[in-house]
């Protein structure tokens, strides 16, 4: 706890330091096991202690300054396999005093050029499986100067002009100072997920990214002794503020770079790990593969975030896993859920069911300080207790505005400077955040609000229903009316009009979807971090639902 006091209580830090100051808080005992392997000259194997981490970044920062040519406040792409390295040349750019352009890996050619053009950068870090996959030339990315290709150099293309870092890095100094960074300066460009159109890139600075990670830290009941099982996107905002959030409380940990559900319960059996996180998703995809098969009592924190969490799989995993045993008696493990966002580095608010506390369905717990949060109206006015309103933030985490998009940025900061999160909520007598729904996703039909994420959780009630997704679409009398698209449980046998018959029984009227369409689970949309993408279902069946209703009112 000592350590975390000492790290929170620190102003100097930034990123581009991070790893010195936490290296020395922790007196580099962190280690992380990587369920595939690096293949560097300079660090290679299936172990990296926090030390060879630190030399890694040093490495890549002088690559980057002495060779390339970057400079402080220059935009750098990094668009890597979701490998621990990924984190380690993240770090680098940072120690250089550049500003790091993460790139989701399942990216591609056209939103990766769309990027870094917005972005203005001119250095790209990739690696060779992703070039040959997603760009196959140089001419895919015409703004991009300096080419820098990560991984074994025996992987690279040759006779295309690429620097190749692992090349470049045997031949660099294991140590160099960091960047002297203020921390309200630039560090990272995260772009969002463009669920809504093209992404739009974030902001974010060092005190935005760490401070609400190193309050969340103190609440946490993790520490040095704790092992955990990390599966997400570094590229994420989910997923890089977890590392850190690790980091900062001195977590060792088994790093896998693409979720497989059986992979991590095994791996949490294995390492008898402590602590995972993942998003609902997930989790879903765990408890169907048969998580009671696998010893996981070990696991006394399960973390979620992204998305709502079904109380059926906080049942479940309260089971299965345990915060403390007292002799014949067992704690059942902790659920912590965060909320939050790109452009709120990640964590808003928190809450922590700890064995024998509950919480109402929906909310997603307490503002993490320094964090503020309240209920806004259209005009930006503050509503009363109860009221369901827009939920609007302040506080240090907050994005400093979308890079290059003025009149964007001005859209989404009320006229005092709070940012609008585009996201339905309200705030009960004990201060208390209950989300409702996702502005643009709240269903306007026949005079009624549907607010979709409540019909999926009731759906999801039906145990023959794995994942369910609610969209509105066009109706000629109800202006929109809800339907839902669904996966199966595996091994569940159901018809649309079972299922729909069922919703009807089950949900009001006005709730009820209109029309169920099961599609396989491999047909599902997921974002990086699983996270159903409604936007390319409505693009997907907009037409057919459209003239399926407008039929429906001529017969």
């Amino acid at each position: 706890m000592l350590e975390k006091l000492r790290l929170y209580r620190d102003d100097s830090i930034t990123l581009a330091n991070f790893p010195d100051k936490v290296g020395e808080a922790y007196r580099w005992r962190g280690q992380t096991l990587l369920d595939q392997p690096l293949q560097y000259q300079t660090l290679s194997g299936p172990e990296i202690s926090a030390r060879q981490g630190l030399e890694f970044a040093c490495r890549v920062s002088r690559v980057l300054t002495e060779k390339i040519g970057v400079r402080r406040g220059d935009a750098v792409g990094v668009y890597t396999n979701n490998n621990v390295d990924l984190l380690l040349i993240l770090m680098g750019v940072f120690r250089s005093g550049a500003i790091a352009v993460p790139l989701n890996y399942m990216l591609r050619r056209r939103e990766i050029r769309y990027i870094l053009e917005d972005c203005g950068a001119r250095t790209l870090v990739t690696d060779p499986d992703l070039y040959r996959m997603n760009l196959g030339s140089r001419e895919a990315l015409p703004t991009i100067a300096n080419w820098v290709m990560a991984g074994p150099a025996g992987d690279v293309p040759p006779g295309l002009g690429f620097h190749v870092l692992d090349a470049l890095m045997a031949e660099a100094p294991a140590f160099c100072e960091p960047a002297s960074l203020r921390p309200e300066e630039p560090v990272a460009i995260f772009y969002t997920s463009g669920t809504t159109g093209f992404p739009k890139g974030a902001v974010m600075c060092s005190r935005g990214l760490l401070a609400p990670q190193k309050r969340a830290v103190l609440l946490l009941p993790a520490g040095p002794k704790d092992f955990g099982v990390f599966a997400l996107p570094l590229a994420h905002i989910m997923g890089f503020c977890t590392v850190i959030l690790g980091l900062l409380a001195g977590v060792s940990g088994y790093f896998i770079p693409h979720f497989d559900a059986e992979k991590v319960m095994a791996a949490l059996q294995k390492f008898r790990a402590t602590a995972f996180a993942g998003v609902p998703t997930m989790y879903a995809m765990m408890i169907h593969s048969g998580i009671e098969k696998y010893d996981l009592s070990s696991v006394k924190l399960w973390a979620s975030a992204a998305d709502a969490m079904p109380e059926e799989y906080v049942k479940v995993l309260r089971k299965v896993g345990a915060f403390a045993r007292l002799g014949p008696l067992r704690l059942p493990a902790v659920i912590v859920e965060v909320y939050g966002m790109v452009e709120l580095s990640g964590s808003c608010c928190m809450k922590i069911a700890f064995p024998g506390l509950r919480y109402p369905p929906r909310c997603v717990g307490f503002p993490v300080a320094p964090t503020r949060v309240r209920i806004v109206d259209e005009t930006g006015s503050e509503m009363a207790r109860g009221k369901e309103g827009e939920l609007a933030v302040k506080g240090p985490g907050v994005t400093l505005g979308y890079w290059n998009k003025e009149e964007e940025t001005r859209a989404c900061f009320t006229p005092d400077g709070w940012f609008r999160t585009g996201d339905m909520a309200r705030k009960d007598r004990l201060g208390r955040i209950h989300f409702v729904d996702r502005k643009k996703d709240v269903i306007k039909s026949g005079g009624y609000s549907v607010f979709s994420r409540e019909v999926e959780a009731e759906l999801l009630t039906n145990p023959k229903i794995a994942e369910a997704a609610v969209i509105g679409v066009p109706h000629p009398t109800k202006k929109e009316v809800p339907v839902a698209i669904v996966t199966l449980a595996p091994g569940a046998q159901a018809t649309e009009a079972e299922l729909l018959e069922w919703a009807r029984q089950n949900l009001a009227r006005y709730r009820a979807p209109r029309d169920v369409k099961i599609i396989p689970a491999s047909e599902m949309p997921y974002g990086m971090t699983l996270k159903i993408l409604k936007r390319k279902l409505r693009d997907r069946y907009l037409d057919e639902y459209t003239k399926k209703f407008e039929e429906k009112r001529t017969l």
